[in-house]
């Protein structure tokens, strides 16, 4: 009885070919289309959170406070073992510590006199893990006390040479201050770093740095910075001259780059000095703002979770209001948050689901309007079936054969079409199709095949074809 069928379901399918392959290039192309739209959906999700990680999406900023400077490095460590975390960053912010820079190049020389051209900015110590483009936060209550707490990324773009962590006789500064000063990359530059959290300021001299590269700085402080020109004669400097109104602490958050064992010599040049006149520091000097980037968007809840149970282990309570006691306080930056990546991400998913969903649903009503004109032209047939002793499980049977191998053979040229065509995500994207559309056309032709089941045979043989 099966192969019979069988073989009428075939006969039927030789007898009405033009409609049965009509029918079947409609679902490949339907499935073609449904794979496209699911390959891009897929790809612009990922290019979003690229580009969201690419810009410090993934990264949270640990705010450490009353922390012992022995116990950071140890900390920072416990960090980079931790699960989901892809690296951590210690920089040293001069705009937390209290430092600035005044870096100096000469711009004129003779036996007589030297004559030099600078710019005060801020300091950023960092070691070579560090990422210019999304590594770069700052706070502006640092800056000034009644501005909201709030960290700001800030990338450092690269403009001409190399912008890179520097070795210890390197540095890296704003493209503004060459600009000004009217040098390029490979010049010596001096440095004058400052701690001006101490009256007179404590002031150490770093001479012979080279300069391998320039940046902009993407943020507020774009270009700001405090000009100054210097006069030496017979290697004695005499007289430099600022602005009227040019501050003396930390009033940009532009910054120089410098290696972080030279600040961490500095700072500790800075602890001698306050020790010998029996001063303490207002601040710790040490790195006291952690980047912690995780190894994608959606781990950044699971990452921070995990880096506050660290912390808690080790004594350190959680908390972003000033306390005398040992704590921390985890932020999100800004902008280019993760939040921010899983809401966008989401948004793309529902208007991409909505044209799939679209698809479908003509997928459906096509089937469903394929199967009602053929039920109808072969409405007599079935009563006939029925009448020579056909039961109607073996006439659904029958009915699907017939539907299932159309529907078989447009998902093979769907499969032919796509495998040629470079969709993005092809395999994936097209078994999600195949899959769903499945069941759409199922869910959508089997109520259609059930209706004249569901009649007499009689009453099937009264109506005429």
């Amino acid at each position: 009885m099966r192969r019979g069928l069988l073989w009428l379901a075939v006969v039927d399918l030789k007898r009405a070919w033009l409609r049965s392959l009509l029918a079947a290039l409609a679902i490949a192309m339907a499935l073609v289309a449904v794979t496209f739209f699911a390959g891009q959906v897929g790809l612009r999700q990922a290019e979003l959170l690229t580009g969201y990680e690419a810009s410090g999406a993934a990264t949270s900023i640990v705010e450490l406070s009353k922390m012992p400077t022995s116990s950071i490095a140890d900390l920072v460590r416990a960090l980079h073992s931790a699960a989901g975390v892809q690296s951590v960053e210690a920089p040293y912010n001069g705009t937390q510590l209290g430092l600035v820079a005044d870096t100096s190049f000469v711009v004129f020389e003779n036996e007589k006199q030297q004559e030099s051209l600078g710019a005060r900015t801020t300091v950023l110590g960092v070691d070579r893990s560090f990422d210019p483009v999304r590594d770069y936060y700052v706070n502006f209550h640092d800056l000034n006390p009644n501005a909201p707490q709030a960290v700001l990324g800030a990338p450092l773009l690269a403009t001409s040479g190399t912008v890179r962590p520097p070795e210890r006789n390197e540095v890296v500064v704003a493209s503004g201050i060459t600009d000004y000063v009217g040098i390029r990359p490979g010049a010596e530059a001096t440095i004058d770093l400052m701690y001006v959290d101490a009256n007179p300021p404590i002031v150490r001299r770093f001479e012979g740095l080279r300069l391998i590269g320039t940046f902009e700085l993407v943020g507020p402080d774009q270009g700001r910075f405090e000009p100054f020109w210097r006069l030496a004669a017979r290697g004695r400097e005499v007289l430099t001259v600022r602005r009227p109104d040019a501050p003396e602490g930390v009033a940009t958050t532009l910054p120089i780059l410098l290696n972080d064992e030279l600040v961490r010599e500095f700072l500790g040049y800075v602890s001698q000095e306050l020790d010998a006149r029996g001063m303490a520091p207002p601040k710790s000097l040490a790195a006291n703002a952690l980047v912690v980037r995780a190894d994608s968007v959606g781990a950044v809840p699971s990452v921070e979770a995990e880096v506050a149970s660290l912390l808690e282990q080790r004594g350190l309570k959680q908390g972003c209001s000033a306390t005398s006691e040992a704590g921390f306080c985890l932020r999100l930056p800004e902008r280019n948050n993760f939040q921010a990546a899983l809401e966008e991400q989401k948004k793309l998913e529902e208007g991409g689901s909505f044209f799939i969903f679209l698809l479908l649903i003509l997928m459906a009503v096509g089937t469903a309007g394929l199967q009602v004109q053929l039920v109808l032209a072969r409405w007599r047939e079935f009563g006939i079936l029925q009448a020579v002793g056909f039961s109607p499980i073996q006439i659904l049977l029958y009915s699907a054969i017939q539907f299932y191998s159309v529907l078989a053979v447009g998902t093979v040229a769907a499969a032919a079409v796509v495998i040629i065509l470079p969709f993005a995500r092809a395999v994936s994207a097209f078994i999600f199709a195949a899959g769903i559309a499945l069941v759409a056309a199922s869910v959508a032709a089997l109520p259609v095949l059930l209706w004249p089941l569901a009649q007499r045979p009689a009453q099937l043989l009264r109506v005429s074809a």
